[in-house]
């Protein structure tokens, strides 16, 4: 999986580049972990090319995203394609992720 890394004030957005799957999962967990180390930045996960994701990549985000994770190094999710919303909808671990439709929304809820 490729992810990129753009700073925007005091939030990273790291953009995810293919699907969330398997072995796919360490390489966004070791950008997560990377980017929240020792900085006090929030952080917003931009998944629009993120085609899919299987369970695997559903149970990543949901401990990720857990609330008992400190608000600075829990992240918050944007702009989820329609596959992507439709597997955590059906799963039922959509409530309990924070998503936005759009990566400037998810900014926004980090200014807060």
């Amino acid at each position: 999986m490729k992810i990129q890394a753009q700073p925007n004030g005091n939030v990273m957005v790291l953009v995810a580049h293919g699907p969330l799957v398997g072995e796919e999962v360490a390489d966004l967990r070791r950008a997560i972990e990377t980017e929240t180390a020792g900085q006090a930045k929030r952080l917003v996960l931009d998944l629009r090319d993120v085609p899919y994701l299987d369970s695997v990549g559903i149970e990543f985000l949901v401990q990720t995203c857990d609330l008992s994770v400190s608000a600075l190094r829990r992240p918050t999710l944007a702009a989820l394609s329609e596959t992507c919303r439709e597997a955590l909808e059906l799963t039922d671990t959509l409530p309990r992720l924070p998503v936005y439709d759009t990566v400037e929304n998810a900014l926004r809820s980090c200014q807060r």
